[in-house]
């Protein structure tokens, strides 16, 4: 009786561990946040270029391409490979209250830069988010500044 006792409380102190912390090998949720949340504005940048370089229209095929290059550059920029990003991402797929955690912030996140833009039609917006609201394709007018489409997540050193 009495190993019994103490051997239902050895198991009801491992039980209780660390229940909310992700395990060290894996991702923690503030980084997998940030990695998610770019990845989101990955995909929403290749949505948005709906034309190749030569004017030609893109196909799902070389926007999926792209998209490709535009994640491994974010996992490279975060300092995660490939495998361990896939490692982590099956973890949280196991756990569904911490990935539905990490989607939140990830929605919070994009809503709030969403919120800083503002409305693109209101006058103190950026002169492109302007333009898009009358021309949709703005982005190819000369007069506007060009955007480095090719890799637009690696930070510059100047």
């Amino acid at each position: 009786m009495k190993y019994t006792t103490l051997a239902l409380l050895v198991l009801f102190l491992f039980a209780c561990g660390d229940g909310d912390n992700v395990p060290r090998k894996y991702i923690s949720k503030d980084e997998m946040t940030a990695i998610l949340v770019d990845m989101s504005l990955a995909d929403a940048y290749s949505n948005e270029q709906q034309v190749d370089i030569n004017f030609t229209p893109m196909t799902d095929s070389l926007r999926q391409q792209r998209v490709k290059i535009f994640y491994k550059q974010i996992l490279d920029l975060h300092k995660v490979s490939v495998k361990e990003f896939m490692e982590s991402y099956k973890y949280y797929e196991s756990h569904p209250n911490r990935l539905k955690e990490v989607f939140q912030q990830v929605q919070a996140d994009i809503a709030n830069r969403k919120q800083r833009l503002g409305n693109p039609i209101d006058e103190n917006a950026p002169v492109r988010f302007r333009l898009k609201s009358i021309f949709p394709y703005a982005d190819s007018v000369l007069l506007l500044p060009r955007v480095d489409t090719i890799r637009p997540f690696v930070k510059r050193h100047l």
